[in-house]
């Protein structure tokens, strides 16, 4: 058994989070584990369609890392909705749905457009602009951070945690070098977000596709992918017809 099979065995193990496309780019995706300690925020999403709409068959990473006695459910890696061996052409993809505007400013950037306004307005509150100056010098927007730290906790620390408990679980003494293989394997790192339809390719300053186009080019540069790409859900579908 070579490696690659090997990993697609260990992958298999978990069939019961093996599940279409649809099911896992559902906004506020349920999961039957959660931390029991932290109050589970309400979907705010309008949406009630799944992002992604196909049958394609994925595992749910996100629910298999809630599985794992070994890894505390309080305290998760941020980890990519999906995951995807092609055995043929032996790459590994790691998939994350967004259902967000990733063409439009992100909140740092309107953050700064508030900061610009109060700044011209001379009836504002001097005390209040430099406090919020000061948050903005400090903010770091949740979306486009989730978006850079999700490869690599996913690839560093949350696939190997993950193989490891299934070897304990299932007696596994012919074992992958985990790391080595992670490393050799071809990857592929797929953000699946909403873009805009009056002109989907746009750049626009500010917008999460701007902010993040220089660290995915890094995540490519260094050797870490060999793919990263942001694409909004009928690239996706057309890009799931090809593999």
């Amino acid at each position: 058994m070579d490696d690659i099979e090997k990993f697609d065995k260990f992958l298999s193990s978990y069939v019961d989070f093996y599940q279409p496309v649809s099911e896992i780019s559902m906004p506020c995706a349920y999961h039957d584990r959660e931390c029991p300690s932290i109050k589970q925020k309400e979907c705010t999403s309008k949406s009630k369609v799944p992002l992604v709409d196909s049958d394609f068959m994925m595992y749910s990473f996100d629910d298999i890392i809630r599985h794992v006695k070994t890894i505390d459910i309080c305290n998760l890696p941020s980890t990519v909705d999906g995951l995807y061996l092609d055995k043929k052409r032996k790459i590994l993809y790691f998939i994350e749905f967004k259902g967000v505007q990733i063409d439009k400013s992100s909140k740092r950037s309107e953050l700064q457009q508030i900061l610009y306004h109060m700044n011209k307005d001379y009836k504002c509150s001097e005390k209040y602009y430099e406090r919020l100056k000061r948050v903005y010098n400090m903010f770091a927007d949740e979306v486009s951070y989730k978006l850079r730290l999700k490869p690599f906790e996913s690839l560093n620390l949350a696939i190997p945690k993950v193989y490891e408990d299934y070897c304990n679980e299932n007696g596994v003494t012919d074992r992958l070098d985990i790391n080595d293989f992670l490393f050799n394997i071809r990857k592929v790192y797929i953000v699946v977000a909403i873009c805009d339809k009056i002109n989907p390719t746009a750049d626009r300053v500010g917008s999460y596709r701007f902010l993040l186009r220089k660290p995915f080019d890094r995540l490519r540069d260094l050797g870490l992918f060999d793919m990263v790409e942001i694409m909004d859900h009928n690239e996706f579908k057309l890009f799931l017809e090809r593999i």
